[in-house]
């Protein structure tokens, strides 16, 4: 692990920053060209997603302040913002989401490299022979050193990877509106869930949150609008 991947003197770059920066900037180009193949208005979506960005990064501010989980409740708040913001500028709902799904595929695939990278996320001790050992004194607190742990945070990339080739693949084809971030949730939250069995911190969370997305992708699929778009 390279918890920092650039240090001079004082100054230090943080590689879970790095990439989460990295992996946001490459899912709003790909969000844009989602949304032009969705027939969407790219400036409207443009703007949604970079009102999202901008919630989550004071959401972190403020709920590290408070001392609360930033990451569920910075990116619950993110998803509200742009849903009030996308029907304020009179963007249909379900499209739209289904626009960002491929994104946020992206940006959670990334965004577990960086945490193997940071050592959050890990998992229990195994004794595979594609363990990964923290040994990094700059590991987020808490992350067991020397120890052979499953790399729950690559499991968790590939499958976001996947989801990512996938959802690109139902885009191309007849599908309802919604479809798109259904699949999304789905299958996300259920591997997110199978994947907690391996974790080794944060798991409660994470089952939770987990269980919220198979119900919504669920709900999606079963509530979707007769008509079926044509991507």
């Amino acid at each position: 692990m390279h918890p920092h991947l650039f240090q001079f003197g004082r100054l230090i770059l943080p590689t879970y920053g790095f990439l989460v920066g990295l992996g946001t900037i490459l899912s709003l180009l790909v969000c844009v060209r989602t949304a032009r193949l969705l027939s969407l208005d790219t400036d409207k979506i443009w703007s949604v997603a970079l009102l999202a960005i901008v919630t989550v990064l004071v959401a972190r501010i403020l709920l590290n302040l408070l001392r609360w989980p930033q990451y569920t409740l910075g990116v619950g708040l993110a998803a509200v913002a742009a849903l009030v913001y996308a029907a304020h500028l009179r963007l249909p709902l379900r499209r739209t989401a289904d626009a960002f799904a491929p994104s946020l595929a992206l940006v959670s695939a990334v965004a577990s490299i960086a945490c193997l990278e940071a050592g959050c996320d890990y998992g229990i001790p195994t004794q595979l022979p594609w363990a990964v050992i923290f040994r990094s004194p700059a590991a987020v607190p808490g992350t067991p050193l020397g120890v052979p742990l499953h790399p729950t945070q690559l499991y968790a990339s590939m499958v976001q990877f996947v989801l990512l080739v996938l959802l690109l693949w139902l885009l191309h084809r007849p599908h309802h509106d919604g479809e798109i971030l259904g699949a999304w949730l789905f299958l996300g939250g259920l591997s997110g869930f199978l994947l907690t069995l391996l974790r080794g911190d944060g798991v409660v969370t994470t089952q939770l949150v987990s269980a919220v997305m198979v119900v919504g992708g669920g709900l999606l699929w079963l509530r979707r609008p007769q008509v079926a778009h044509a991507g």
